[in-house]
């Protein structure tokens, strides 16, 4: 099965961009950390290049300028500018939540694929069907009730109440925060079913409260039975530590993902252990309270772990 790989990325040190974006600013609800460079897709591409060899296209959709080091004369690999996907009048958009709406109109994207953060890649050699079972996608999601206390929350919250209100069913569901899993066709119906919210939500170039998260996509899918659904739980205290000691002592049957703070990463060994252990995906989230000491000890780790360039760099 032909399967793509999607990014969203945005350099912020590219000045360019960054003076664009000053003058939507006021009332903006994204951190700085979300917008700070750390080499998080160096990383994820070397990643890319060594556990998953089958992905068929990477696409990386942004429009800021592409860091130094990258190399886009591999034919695998594409840059795709937010006009080619997005209506004009909406642009510029800095609001992830409305360019991830859009993402199945990219040209030549496979029917499933692959979404994927910068800061998130591979730990370990995975086969397609960790994603795709029996022609569906697997969406993996955390057992959670939405409380809309944080920005995050309230995204999420809009699209839980968004399956209640059109098919009175609520989902205790959220995101895992690592590679998932999308169909183009099942984006493109969701879009149709809501398409009032929708339209009313793709008109904010940042992020605000009536934004609607992503998880809505997979929300739908379940709702219809299109894809394959994994569920994990989140545990605390002592079930926690138990929780750990399996994920790191069997890591073949209990680590399929590790999700970690870059300040926590740097800082602690057992953090650094776990990634050791090799998940099949990972994420490493700036944060913050991450340092710039602790984005150099970042670099430094993670070039430890992934040594080796791609065919994407100079």
């Amino acid at each position: 099965m032909d399967i793509d790989l999607v990014y969203l990325y945005v350099n912020g040190n590219d000045e360019k961009w960054y003076e664009r974006r000053k003058q939507y600013m006021i009332g903006d609800k994204n951190a700085n950390c979300r917008f700070r460079d750390n080499g998080e897709l160096l990383f994820s591409l070397r990643s890319v290049d060594k556990y998953v060899p089958w992905i068929r296209n990477i696409y990386i959709v942004t429009d800021s300028e592409m860091p130094d080091w990258f190399d886009a004369s591999d034919g695998r690999i594409h840059v795709i500018d937010h006009k080619t996907i997005m209506p004009e009048e909406i642009l510029p958009c800095y609001n992830s939540n409305v360019i991830e709406s859009y993402l199945y109109n990219i040209p030549g994207l496979s029917e499933i694929f692959l979404y994927l953060n910068d800061d998130c890649f591979f730990g370990n050699y995975v086969s397609q069907d960790f994603f795709v079972k029996d022609g569906k996608p697997v969406t993996r999601m955390v057992k959670e009730h939405v409380i809309p206390d944080t920005y995050y929350k309230r995204a999420l919250y809009n699209s839980v109440q968004l399956m209640k209100s059109h098919f009175n069913i609520e989902y205790d569901l959220v995101p895992w925060h690592n590679a998932e899993v999308f169909s183009k066709t099942e984006m493109e119906n969701c879009i149709k079913e809501f398409q009032n919210e929708f339209d009313a939500a793709r008109k904010q170039r940042l992020r605000s409260d009536q934004d609607i998260q992503k998880s809505i996509f997979q929300y739908y899918m379940i709702s219809r039975e299109t894809c394959t659904l994994k569920i994990y739980e989140r545990y605390h205290g002592l079930r926690n530590a138990l929780d750990f000691f399996l994920r790191v002592s069997f890591p073949k049957k209990f680590l399929d993902y590790a999700d970690i703070l870059m300040d926590s990463f740097v800082r602690y060994h057992r953090m650094q252990f776990l990634l050791s252990r090799k998940p099949k995906v990972a994420c490493i989230n700036d944060s913050e309270g991450t340092t710039e000491e602790d984005t150099q000890k970042y670099k430094e780790l993670m070039q430890k772990f992934f040594p080796k360039k791609s065919p994407f760099e100079k």
